[in-house]
């Protein structure tokens, strides 16, 4: 028997899903691929890995789809399987036809949102972090369209990408079961959101996860010398062979935990632009999935 995804957390950006991954493999009925945390096979990005650091990327993507299943192969009879790719709400044209024709009509579709404005900036500031992103934020902006015409990775476009509307209302349109998160329900109430989550994909939803750490948090390091040690993948991973798992997330947050960013903030000019940016598309998505969204504007 092949073994497939049977759920997909297909994004956005900077929306917990990092510290989703690590905490729903904490549950005993959950399988996701411990070989990498994207499986990125629907989205099938191509020839656009032309910004700094852009190239890393382009291994990890599977063109062939049983590269792809391979990264569940350590499966071992766990009830839901998942795949957790950001990308695949942005290429919601590329990655619908392709998610049906190979997971069917009925694979359970989870979208995490959050404020395209506090998005954007994250977003911003993951880049900056990582020392790829030398621009200011606003000269940021304004190059988001000569840089997808170079073919940089589809990351860069902090905030087109945030154009929510159009994206989950096709994912809605095509696949019977669609249930929507917000990144703020994860931060406010954390055990809840994942219950709610666990109901969606019928795991048992009174299992009790470890939410005390923060992963892929952004900012700017107090310290980039421990911050570029733990990023270290080979580090992480000669880490886990010698020392309990419990261990190696405490140290990730000595390193880079959220008290070890500095948290810079939006010029308010700025901000009130992306609100006149954001405001028709975010009205759109409050009719479409009947939320209030007030809050994104203040």
């Amino acid at each position: 028997m092949t073994i497939r995804p049977n759920f997909l957390i297909i994004g956005a950006s900077k929306s917990g899903t990092t510290s989703i991954y690590h905490y729903l493999q904490q549950h005993p009925d959950i399988f996701l691929s411990k070989i990498q945390k994207e499986g990125r096979y629907f989205s099938q990005m191509s020839d656009c890995f032309n910004g700094p650091g852009d190239e890393s990327i382009r291994n990890s993507i599977p063109k062939d789809f049983d590269r792809y299943l391979s990264f569940f192969k350590d499966y071992s009879k766990e009830k839901a399987i998942g795949d957790i790719s950001p990308e695949y709400l942005y290429f919601y044209s590329e990655c619908i036809p392709l998610i049906k024709s190979k997971l069917g009509h009925n694979v359970k579709i989870i979208v995490i949102l959050r404020s395209p404005i506090e998005r954007a900036y994250s977003s911003y500031s993951h880049f900056k972090r990582d020392k790829r992103e030398t621009l200011s934020f606003e000269d940021a902006l304004q190059e988001e369209e000569n840089r997808k015409i170079k073919k940089w990775l589809w990351s860069w476009q902090y905030k087109n990408s945030g154009l929510y509307y159009k994206q989950v209302k096709q994912y809605l349109e095509n696949f019977n079961e669609v249930k929507v998160f917000l990144y703020e329900d994860l931060k406010e109430n954390t055990p809840q959101l994942l219950k709610d989550l666990c109901e969606f994909i019928n795991v048992d939803s009174t299992f009790e996860f470890d939410t005390r750490y923060k992963y892929n948090v952004s900012g700017d390091p107090k310290s980039q010398v421990l911050y570029q040690i733990e990023s270290a993948r080979k580090f992480i991973k000669l880490l886990k062979i010698f020392i309990p798992a419990k261990l190696v997330s405490f140290l990730k947050s000595r390193f880079t935990g959220e008290k070890q960013m500095i948290k810079s903030e939006m010029k308010p000019e700025t901000r009130n632009y992306l609100k006149n940016f954001y405001r028709k598309d975010i009205i759109q998505l409050q009719n479409l999935i009947d939320r209030d969204f007030s809050k994104w504007f203040d």
